[in-house]
């Protein structure tokens, strides 16, 4: 039985908790899953509880029937699932294979028996099939021609173990990493989904440590494009079509040829256009704020901006604005 992270048990965010019986929830899950059958084992004084942490491309929930349960689907998914306890104790059986790892992905056509301690509570996120699937044909630059499939158990200690903990940890503080602007939310997405793909194996993981040419010419098609898209939610899948190569393509030739990573030089043409509205800003006496700049240009914590404003420039942006030397 695989037991929760106790770092994640108090996660808040700012969606309303919701209290229900089990009837209540079985119908609020109802609207995210297929249809599923439910064994009450033993009930929970506490009662269930559900939260919407986020609703985009990528959902995130957490639950607890309130009770030790057995559950399992009666259709198969038509997306990606991940399980991850918070809290209490459970196992996940994939096509009648115990899965042992910590974490379970569940993939689209596989038959689901869940078993959850009487004082669970579960993080899962869903992944479309379709965002998945578009992910995957910007590394391999043509559309796969079978169903990504992937290993079922996630190591909590790995790359994607330990991105699905900072989410979790974050929730702790009230504000989801993702929360402060729709910029943010689609990059916060896009990481997630090439995090799965870069570090939980799966039947093209060999074929995209592949790499493909990169040409003098994809380089700039891929500044010019950050350079023209710099203001809006653009990916680094967006950068790759732009570029005409692959993502994996493009990571390599960025790295052995401009020795940094896309979103890192898309990062510094922001801020470099924050840097120049800043300096537009002490000319002009406009009443702009800092932390409206920041957002302008795809930076939502304004600490780390700062830090990297000065790290960039020498100074403090509030220094730069208030247009001190």
């Amino acid at each position: 039985m695989r037991k929760g992270i106790s770092a994640m048990k108090d996660l808040k965010t700012n969606p309303p908790v919701v209290t229900a019986g089990v009837d209540q929830m079985r119908e609020l899950l109802g609207q995210h899953f297929p249809p599923y059958y439910l064994e009450i084992v033993k009930p929970n004084p506490r009662g269930a509880r559900y939260q919407l942490l986020h609703k985009g491309k990528i959902a995130l929930h957490t639950a607890t029937y309130g009770a030790e349960i057995r559950v399992g689907t009666s259709e198969s998914f038509n997306f990606y699932a991940i399980m991850m306890p918070l809290q209490g104790t459970g196992g996940v059986m994939l096509n009648g294979r115990d899965v042992t790892a910590p974490i379970s992905l569940i993939g689209p056509r596989q038959k689901i028996d869940m078993r959850w301690s009487v004082d669970h509570e579960v993080l899962m996120m869903q992944v479309p099939l379709a965002a998945m699937e578009e992910a995957l044909e910007a590394y391999l630059g043509d559309p796969p021609k079978e169903r990504l499939r992937f290993e079922p158990g996630v190591d909590a200690t790995g790359t994607l173990g330990h991105a699905l903990t900072m989410l979790a940890s974050a929730g702790t503080g009230g504000t989801l990493p993702f929360a402060a602007s729709k910029l943010a939310e689609h990059h916060f997405e896009q990481f997630l989904l090439h995090t799965l793909l870069a570090s939980q194996p799966h039947n093209y993981s060999d074929e995209l440590r592949e790499s493909a040419p990169w040409t003098p010419a994809a380089v700039r098609r891929a500044s010019r494009y950050c350079e023209d898209h710099a203001g809006e939610p653009i990916s680094l899948t967006d950068i790759a079509a732009a570029a005409r190569v692959s993502v994996r393509t493009l990571q390599l030739g960025f790295r052995e040829h401009l020795q940094t990573t896309p979103m890192a030089y898309l990062r510094s043409v922001r801020l470099s256009h924050a840097h120049a509205d800043l300096l537009r800003i002490a000319e002009t006496g406009g009443r702009t704020t800092v932390t409206e700049v920041a957002l302008r240009w795809g930076f939502p914590h304004l600490g780390r901006f700062a830090a990297l404003y000065r790290q960039t420039y020498g100074r403090l942006p509030s220094s730069t604005r208030q247009g001190h030397p």
